[in-house]
């Protein structure tokens, strides 16, 4: 038997190699590059919703005082009759 084989590293660097690691880099650029394109979106559309929050909470905030004024209003006339029907 013969000696063994000894591992032999090339140094060459092949441009098959070269291509298919730029791809890769291009392919990951681009792929973060959407990735920051859909989170400035998300952001857009956070920032949306938060003003439609903001509204709906100060127009609820105006009705449910707009419902309690109407409700003390039928209190106190409930309250008159009731005055009335015991006197």
């Amino acid at each position: 038997m013969g000696a063994p084989e000894k591992w032999h590293l090339s140094k060459a660097i092949s441009v098959s190699h070269l291509a298919t690691t730029f791809a890769l880099v291009l392919a990951g650029v681009v792929y973060i590059t959407n990735i920051e394109k859909n989170v400035a979106v998300l952001e857009t559309q956070l920032a949306n919703v938060q003003m439609q929050i903001d509204f709906l909470q100060k127009t609820h905030g105006e009705m449910f005082e707009k419902i309690d004024k109407k409700l003390d209003q039928m209190i106190d006339i409930i309250h008159q009759y009731q005055l009335k029907k015991d006197n």
